[in-house]
């Protein structure tokens, strides 16, 4: 008798899917989102953002009115000595008072402190901008480098096996006597030179698989090939305006100067007086003598002005005013600097395309030659020697070729990140 074993249905629908559903190729879009949905600098920089709006509402509430309970109770003996003819007698002493203040006149200070929240507000939202800007370059040099280290591995790997078969050739071709050893001895050394190479690529590689993982969340399986340059400036002017309306480096300078010029009428605030609208409402027992019974009410307003501090604020508005000169130092430094860096990621993108077209085209015509070369020492026009050195340099130009792709698309989101795109 014979026995059968079925498979349940949703398994093999599962596993058929499996089969006939292979997985998906990575792309960069694909990896930069995923690298932006699972750095946590990004998410520690959004923190920060939302941390510095909640001060601009703590700033505002400085102007707003204030409502405060306080109470007390406790548990006594009061002996009034006589007085009034009263007696000892245990009580039980309790107050309790409500107080509405209304801000009427802060010298200024509560307008100062809401522009210096919200000028941390927009640094903390610009340096958001700079940690993704920052985590997409990285994501996209690392899918680079994962392409460019496993082609390197395939290209090495070739290079390995041209190389053992070409020293074979020359060992038959030493023991039949038709070339002298150091034929034999330039295939070794040259084998031994691309095994090195591949030990180092795969090392490469190992490094570069851990990054893209790290950044990712990712396995570094399948990446499609490095697409086209996104969308750029189309000239340098358009790209420096670009990075002066919207750079987030130079976007923190400016909410910085902001910032301290807030800080320093702030400061000056402090030699003006404050008033505020107040009303109090009060109840105690038991307080006085046995029995004591009191209600209050006062509706006013109430004034402060301190007119000698010590030099402390003088003292402050002068360090207040120090940080606004150093503060506009930093932004004029940074300002030069986002020129400076525009410049030469322009420069970059425009040197890196024309570098990947010579290596494109450097790659084809190395390729070519050594396939000429190859069939021209298999008829015995030239020596082995210069078989090795084609096939080295065919392997150097490929290579050089996958770095320069990378390269490119590098260059091509540095500048993105420069512009706050």
């Amino acid at each position: 008798m014979t026995l059968r074993r079925t498979i349940p249905l949703p398994l093999l629908a599962g596993l058929l899917a499996s089969v006939a559903m292979p997985a998906q190729a990575t792309t960069l879009e694909e990896a930069i989102a995923a690298a932006v949905n699972h750095a946590p600098e990004i998410e520690a920089a959004g923190a920060d953002a939302d941390a510095a709006d909640a001060r601009i509402r703590e700033a505002r509430g400085q102007g707003l009115p204030t409502a405060t309970l306080s109470g007390t109770i406790g548990y006594g003996r009061l002996d009034p000595q006589g007085f009034f003819g009263l007696p000892a007698a245990n009580v039980t002493p309790r107050a309790a008072q409500l107080t509405i203040e209304q801000p009427l006149f802060m010298g200024g200070r509560v307008s100062a402190g809401i522009a210096q929240a919200k000028a941390g507000s927009e640094a903390a939202r610009a340096g958001e901008t700079m940690t993704r800007s920052q985590i997409v370059v990285a994501t996209v040099q690392a899918y680079g480098d994962v392409l460019t280290t496993h082609r390197m591995i395939a290209l090495y790997e070739q290079m390995v096996g041209q190389m053992e078969e070409i020293q074979r050739q020359a060992r038959l071709r030493f023991k039949a006597g038709e070339s002298p050893s150091t034929d034999v001895a330039q295939a070794a050394a040259r084998l031994a030179e691309a095994q090195a190479a591949l030990e180092g690529a795969r090392g490469f590689a190992i490094s570069a698989d851990a990054r893209f993982t790290n950044l990712t969340g990712l396995a570094p399986q399948d990446l499609q090939p490095i697409p086209a340059s996104p969308v750029l400036p189309a000239s340098l002017d358009e790209a420096l305006d670009s990075a002066r309306g919207n750079n987030p480096a130079l976007a923190q300078a400016e909410a910085a100067l902001d910032a301290a010029q807030a800080s320093a009428r702030g400061a000056r605030a402090e030699r003006l007086p404050t008033i505020g609208a107040f009303a109090e409402g009060s109840t105690v027992r038991d307080q006085f003598f046995p029995d004591y019974r009191s209600d209050a009410a006062t509706v006013g307003v109430r004034a402060r002005w301190q007119i000698f501090a010590g030099g402390r604020v003088s003292a402050k508005i002068t360090e207040s005013d120090s940080a606004v000169r150093a503060a506009d130092a930093r932004m004029r430094a940074a300002r030069a600097a986002v020129d400076e860096q525009t410049i030469s990621a322009f420069s970059g993108v425009r040197s890196a395309a024309l570098v990947e077209a010579a290596a494109s085209q450097q790659a084809l015509a190395a390729g070519q030659a050594r396939d000429s070369v190859r069939h021209e020492v298999r008829v015995g026009m030239k020596p082995q020697l210069d078989l090795l050195d084609a096939e080295r340099e065919a392997t150097a130009a490929a290579v050089s070729e996958a770095r320069a792709r990378s390269d490119r698309i590098v260059a091509a989101y540095r500048l993105l990140a420069l512009l706050g795109r």
